[in-house]
């Protein structure tokens, strides 16, 4: 029974090395639907679920001591460790005047007041997904009856309980067209997902 975690403290956030600035926004939704059907304990780093980048740390107020000591031929791991941004503001709503970490101005805009009301946030998109993986069997306890890699394409099912999942990801930034319809009833589309073709970083949950 394996963990999974795409982002923790001491790797550059996934969005700042895993996909272009164009398709932050498309990776992020498909990242987050990825991790809820792996099987596994899937574990969200503060701040996944609004979609933070790195942020630059400038060398005055760097606290990692190894990127100190090895300045400036590493990327220092406090550009992942930055306050989380309650609010849109400095302080990211911690009441302070001079958080530990600057937050960057990308992740102050990302704060969990700008998103909490929006039903088409990333913080949404998340819950959404958790919520998925909780109601499903499959995708909370069950088995891997299926997991391969065709290009750029993810197949994977899930089993358990007499329920089978059919999830799919495109993996890229291209179109990837599916070998024949999926059939079924849609429980998650993610992106410009149809049961023909995947666009950019697009995701489809089916029950067959």
């Amino acid at each position: 029974w394996p963990s999974w975690a795409f982002e923790n403290h001491d790797a550059p956030r996934a969005l700042s090395r895993w996909c272009a600035p164009d398709h932050r926004g498309e990776f992020a939704r498909m990242k987050i639907a990825l991790l809820v059907a792996l099987r596994g304990n899937i574990i969200l780093y503060q701040g996944e679920e609004l979609g933070l980048t790195q942020v630059d740390i400038p060398f005055d107020q760097l606290h990692d001591p190894e990127a100190i000591a090895n300045w400036p031929l590493t990327l220092s791991r406090d550009g992942a460790r930055t306050p989380m941004p309650w609010e849109d503001m400095d302080c990211g709503g911690f009441g302070s005047d001079r958080p530990w970490l600057p937050l960057g101005s990308e992740n102050l805009a990302r704060a969990v007041i700008n998103q909490k009301a929006d039903e088409a946030s990333l913080l949404a998109h998340t819950r959404a997904m958790l919520a998925l993986r909780k109601a499903h069997p499959a995708l909370a306890h069950g088995a891997v009856k299926q997991c391969r890699a065709e290009g750029a394409l993810l197949h994977l099912e899930r089993e358990a309980d007499g329920q089978r999942l059919v999830c799919l990801f495109n993996l890229s930034a291209d179109p990837v067209g599916l070998p024949q319809p999926i059939d079924g009833d849609l429980l998650c589309t993610v992106n410009d997902a149809t049961r023909e073709t995947l666009g950019p970083y697009a995701a489809l949950v089916v029950a067959p």
